[in-house]
């Protein structure tokens, strides 16, 4: 009996602990509250859908291709209505980028959207990417790539050569529709 009751509350201890220390800024835990709130648009899309077969990439290229695995995002559109909300939900998801097992990678702005991408991994490969992408007009998206040993130096090449070429997104048009 003895035996027992001490086990018992060995688990519920840990379970009590286990709890207590979620990280309510992580970036899991965000994609977790906010996934399924009417409000948000989200989705999961597997790298590989993303037709790639009119690309001639190069070896170093589709190497940055397959570390990719897949990207969740959840968007959040703007509106007349839901501005004091809108203002709320972005300081949430700016505080989950401020959360110190990200490492800032860089901020930029461009034609009107403001970039904060951070990553979780080493200096020489990458595990994730996170993204926050936010507009005054159209609202803002956070982006979770993921994948394998990814190096940002072969992934930047990578989109420029998508951005070039004729690719199949008809994956991410529910996103742009989204935004309209």
């Amino acid at each position: 009996m003895y035996f027992k009751l001490k086990t018992v509350v060995s688990l519920l201890l840990l379970t009590i602990t286990l709890v207590s220390c979620k990280d309510q800024n992580s970036i899991q835990t965000y994609f977790v509250d906010h996934q399924e709130l009417p409000e948000y648009l989200s989705l999961d899309v597997s790298a590989k859908l993303i037709d790639l077969s009119k690309v001639n990439l190069t070896k170093e290229q589709e190497e940055a291709y397959n570390s990719i695995h897949k990207l969740d995002v959840l968007a959040y559109r703007i509106n007349d209505e839901n501005l004091p909300a809108y203002q709320t939900e972005l300081d949430k998801a700016k505080k989950v980028f401020k959360n110190e097992k990200y490492e800032e990678l860089m901020e930029f702005k461009d034609n009107g959207i403001s970039f904060k991408i951070n990553t979780i991994g080493n200096d020489d490969t990458v595990d994730e990417f996170l993204i926050l992408a936010n507009s005054k007009t159209m609202g803002f998206s956070v982006v979770r790539v993921l994948g394998d040993n990814m190096k940002p130096e072969q992934l930047v090449k990578l989109v420029t050569e998508i951005q070039n070429a004729d690719v199949d997104g008809t994956q991410l048009n529910q996103l742009f529709e989204y935004f309209k």
